[in-house]
């Protein structure tokens, strides 16, 4: 197949629909979440955003972005809770003198939450807002 040629899985978009505006939008957004990695506050904004403009995308390739956003969205704010819940228990324990690894003790999941499935977390995160980010620029769906 060319480069030239529409992929045959191509849905035109709906009439009368800014596909620039909607680009623009999904664009703000990505950014807004990686903004957040400094000032958390923007990650609101932007799942807002992506909620507002998600009905307006219907049908376009930019309703997979939005969803995309607010997707990133949830799954970091359930992990933010997580790890908000669990940091106090996992920095005393990784603190403590007599701490030794119990094989999966229920007190050495929130360290390992914090070792190991935070960071994963946080490049699943990049990733997912990066990825976007390319294909939003070359007008295709995420």
């Amino acid at each position: 197949m060319s480069e030239t040629s529409p992929s045959p899985f191509a849905v035109a978009p709906p009439k009368g629909v800014d596909e620039e505006g909607l680009r623009q939008m999904a664009m703000i957004a990505y950014g807004l979440l990686l903004a957040a990695c400094v000032v958390g506050v923007t990650s609101i904004v932007a799942v807002i955003l992506a909620y507002i403009k998600r009905e307006d995308a219907r049908g376009t390739v930019w309703q997979s972005h939005y969803r995309n956003v607010i997707v990133i969205f949830w799954v970091m704010f359930a992990a933010f809770v997580i790890g908000l819940m669990t940091f106090p228990l996992a920095l005393g324990l990784f603190f403590a003198k007599d701490f030794a690894w119990p094989w999966l003790s229920a007190l050495s999941l929130p360290v390992l939450f914090w070792l190991l499935v935070f960071p994963l977390l946080a490049i699943w995160f990049l990733y997912r807002i990066i990825r976007g980010l390319i294909r939003a620029s070359d007008n295709q769906a995420y």
